[in-house]
């Protein structure tokens, strides 16, 4: 048995360890993929105008947007209609702009080993060992290698604006399914047109791998997230900083039904506990920047009640 001392040590040098990914990980050294950026700047010069006609947003360019006027509404306002519960639609997402591509990156990268690096280390320092040599090699089998986001991994993003981190996630992580589902209609079928595009072979920067893995399991709807019933993906990422409680309440519903293993927010365990989320647990934290300059932490969970958080700061 580790003995309480040892124990204690180990997952210190875990979590020192897990701090000095993430430093890395903000560090100038994140490559995003030549393609992948050029995703995102056209999809920015595809989509500047519809910024401006979908909202009160001064538009001067790709991601250079202004607010024209304080609304008092911003932010309480649901993103669809289901359940009976009476909703407007929210257009003051765009104060917060969208992630940037350099943040999505990390965050995929870091999906990308959450077992190995998050809850592998903390797990089998608690296991008992039969031997001293037990005690040196891991445990088979006390992880699940499939909270990792893998080839093998399904990903959804909920209320997808114009696809970004649907591409994204396709192109980086090579998920088996990417879906996107977006409430505003505008952005819905810009988004579904983009990808038309990109894989069209008319675009210099997409190689034949990415337009093939656009064209398989890459998929974008309009549609109200709250009436979709479950989402049954191994990793759900939700940009929900605007969302309104009506919406957050009929997603946590939603989100108790379904099979997912990983789930990513940007509110905290006790805002979707309040608006009744069950069965998950924080495992990490990570700062993320938007397009306007501004700095989020999008939350990571996962359905296991058996892992302590790892605050990426």
């Amino acid at each position: 048995m580790i003995s309480s001392a040892a124990r204690d040590t180990k997952l210190a040098n875990t979590f020192e360890s897990c701090r000095i990914t993430s430093s890395l990980a903000r560090s100038d050294g994140i490559q995003v993929d030549p393609v992948v950026k050029s995703v995102y700047k056209f999809l920015d010069k595809l989509t500047f105008l519809d910024w401006g006609l979908t909202s009160d947003w001064h538009v001067q360019g790709p991601r250079k947007r202004q607010k024209r006027h304080a609304d008092p509404l911003d932010g309480k306002r649901a993103l669809g209609t289901a359940g009976g519960v009476d909703v407007q639609l929210l257009s003051s997402s765009e104060g917060y702009g969208e992630m940037t591509e350099g943040s999505i990156e990390r965050l995929l990268l870091y999906l990308k080993t959450l077992e190995t690096v998050v809850l592998a280390p903390r797990m089998q320092s608690v296991l008992p060992r039969r031997n001293a040599r037990d005690a040196s090699r891991p445990s088979i089998g006390t992880t699940d290698r499939s909270l990792n986001l893998t080839p093998d991994s399904t990903f959804i993003d909920i209320g997808s604006g114009y696809g970004k981190v649907v591409f994204h996630a396709k192109l980086s992580a090579k998920v088996l399914r990417s879906v996107g589902i977006e409430y505003v209609a505008s952005r819905a079928r810009m988004a579904i047109d983009a990808k038309n595009m990109l894989i069209d072979g008319k675009h210099a920067f997409m190689t034949e791998e990415a337009r093939t893995l656009l064209r398989d399991g890459c998929h974008l709807e309009h549609k109200d997230a709250t009436t979709c019933g479950e989402f049954n993906f191994s990793h759900i990422y939700l940009y929900d900083k605007v969302f309104s409680v009506a919406t957050l309440q009929l997603l946590a519903v939603q989100l108790n039904k379904s099979t997912y293993k990983v789930l990513v927010s940007y509110n905290r365990l006790e805002v979707w506990r309040r608006h009744g989320l069950r069965n998950v647990t924080e495992v990490g934290a990570m700062t993320m920047r938007t397009t306007g300059g501004q700095s989020f932490k999008a939350y990571v969970y996962v359905k296991s009640r058996t892992t302590e958080r790892v605050a990426l700061e």
